[in-house]
Protein backbone atom coordinates (compact mmCIF):
# COMPACT_ATOMS: atom_id res chain seq x y z
CA UNK A 1 0.00 0.00 0.00
CA UNK A 2 2.61 2.39 0.88
CA UNK A 3 3.93 1.93 -3.18
CA UNK A 4 1.06 2.70 -4.38
CA UNK A 5 1.05 6.06 -2.05
CA UNK A 6 4.69 7.62 -3.40
CA UNK A 7 3.89 6.58 -6.67
CA UNK A 8 1.01 8.75 -6.68
CA UNK A 9 3.42 11.39 -5.12
CA UNK A 10 5.52 11.07 -7.33
CA UNK A 11 2.43 11.32 -9.95
CA UNK A 12 1.94 14.70 -8.48
CA UNK A 13 4.92 15.89 -8.43
CA UNK A 14 5.87 15.14 -12.04
CA UNK A 15 2.72 16.91 -13.05
CA UNK A 16 3.21 20.12 -11.31
CA UNK A 17 6.93 20.21 -13.15
CA UNK A 18 5.79 19.29 -16.02
CA UNK A 19 2.39 21.87 -16.24
CA UNK A 20 4.44 24.82 -16.53
CA UNK A 21 6.65 23.18 -19.49
CA UNK A 22 3.32 22.30 -21.39
CA UNK A 23 2.61 25.64 -21.98
CA UNK A 24 6.19 26.80 -23.12
CA UNK A 25 5.89 23.70 -25.68
CA UNK A 26 2.13 25.34 -27.24
CA UNK A 27 3.58 28.47 -27.48
CA UNK A 28 6.77 27.49 -29.47
CA UNK A 29 4.48 25.01 -31.35
CA UNK A 30 2.25 28.22 -32.41
CA UNK A 31 4.84 30.66 -32.85
CA UNK A 32 7.13 28.84 -35.15
CA UNK A 33 4.72 26.84 -37.58
CA UNK A 34 2.46 30.04 -38.07
CA UNK A 35 2.77 31.64 -41.19
CA UNK A 36 3.60 35.62 -39.73
CA UNK A 37 1.78 36.75 -43.01
CA UNK A 38 -1.61 35.69 -41.97
CA UNK A 39 -2.44 37.87 -39.61
CA UNK A 40 -1.42 41.52 -38.15
CA UNK A 41 -2.78 43.50 -35.09
CA UNK A 42 -3.05 47.45 -34.72
CA UNK A 43 -1.34 49.43 -32.33
CA UNK A 44 -4.48 50.08 -29.84
CA UNK A 45 -4.55 46.10 -30.08
CA UNK A 46 -0.96 45.53 -29.36
CA UNK A 47 -1.00 47.88 -26.49
CA UNK A 48 -4.04 46.12 -25.32
CA UNK A 49 -1.69 42.93 -25.29
CA UNK A 50 1.64 44.38 -23.89
CA UNK A 51 -0.29 46.08 -21.06
CA UNK A 52 -2.30 42.46 -20.53
CA UNK A 53 0.88 40.64 -20.79
CA UNK A 54 3.04 43.09 -18.54
CA UNK A 55 0.40 42.65 -15.91
CA UNK A 56 0.32 38.51 -16.16
CA UNK A 57 2.81 37.83 -12.88
CA UNK A 58 3.04 34.05 -14.71
CA UNK A 59 5.40 35.20 -16.79
CA UNK A 60 8.77 36.33 -15.91
CA UNK A 61 10.63 39.19 -17.47
CA UNK A 62 12.09 37.62 -20.05
CA UNK A 63 8.73 36.12 -21.19
CA UNK A 64 7.24 39.61 -21.55
CA UNK A 65 9.99 41.12 -23.62
CA UNK A 66 9.92 38.02 -25.89
CA UNK A 67 5.72 37.92 -26.82
CA UNK A 68 5.68 41.78 -26.75
CA UNK A 69 8.46 42.04 -29.45
CA UNK A 70 6.28 39.19 -31.16
CA UNK A 71 3.31 41.03 -31.12
CA UNK A 72 5.16 44.12 -32.61
CA UNK A 73 6.02 42.51 -35.64
CA UNK A 74 2.63 42.10 -36.26
CA UNK A 75 1.89 45.84 -36.45
CA UNK A 76 2.37 47.53 -39.43
CA UNK A 77 4.11 51.38 -39.49
CA UNK A 78 4.91 53.21 -36.50
CA UNK A 79 3.24 52.15 -33.13
CA UNK A 80 4.33 54.11 -29.84
CA UNK A 81 3.40 52.29 -26.53
CA UNK A 82 1.04 53.57 -24.05
CA UNK A 83 2.64 55.30 -20.94
CA UNK A 84 1.50 53.31 -18.23
CA UNK A 85 1.58 54.58 -14.49
CA UNK A 86 0.39 57.96 -12.62
CA UNK A 87 -0.20 61.12 -13.95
Amino acid sequence: MSGNYDINIDVAYATLLVHPMIEVALLATLLSEHNASHWEMSCSEWNRNRIEILSDKNLNSDAHEYLIDYLRTKVEGDCDAFIIGRK
